[in-house]
């Protein structure tokens, strides 16, 4: 049996997980627990960069939209792809937008192919703010992710996106 190492915010989960598959005969124990491990993580990497962006006004969400508008600087982005790409509804979406807006870190303007479009920029006051918060970022990022090394992270990232590749090809053909 391989030793895994402890990890005492998921102990609980982990627990828990166990009593149920005790309880309940030919639960895929292995399976529920990467997937719970996985939204575990998700959402204590959520928080971590909300702690870290809250100085500066935004959240983990705004954050995020922030880095969308900010990839997609040369040609912003319409609304409903934003909404997509930051993984939120349309309307959390236009009140993000909202408030960012008035915060003067993006802009609206009307689309060249069809007016009638939106399309969302970021600013250079939100270009700026993005500037000064990355390299912060990256060094926290750095500090937890010494855990592993550089052939492991690459092992992670390729049977990560498998899995991702393997959900996406399932929910096409749903």
């Amino acid at each position: 049996m391989t030793h895994l190492p402890a990890c005492p915010s998921f102990a609980v989960i982990e627990s828990s997980i166990g009593r149920v598959a005790a309880r309940l005969r030919g639960a895929p124990t292995r399976d529920i627990v990467l997937v719970r491990l996985i939204k575990h993580l998700s959402a204590r990497f959520s928080a971590h960069v909300g702690r870290m962006v809250r100085p500066s006004g935004l959240n983990e969400v705004s954050f995020r939209t922030m880095m969308m508008l900010f990839a997609n600087a040369e040609t912003g982005m319409h609304a409903s792809q934003l909404s997509e790409a930051a993984g939120e509804t349309r309307a959390n979406m236009t009140r993000i937008c909202d408030e960012l807006s008035r915060k003067g870190l993006l802009r609206r303007r009307a689309g060249i192919a069809d007016r009638r479009r939106v399309v969302l920029e970021i600013t250079r006051k939100g270009a700026a703010l993005i500037g000064r918060l990355l390299p912060k970022m990256w060094n926290e990022l750095d500090l937890g992710m010494r855990a592993l090394s550089a052939k492991e992270k690459l092992d992670l990232e390729r049977l990560l996106k498998k899995l991702a590749a393997a959900i996406d090809a399932k929910e096409q053909t749903a």
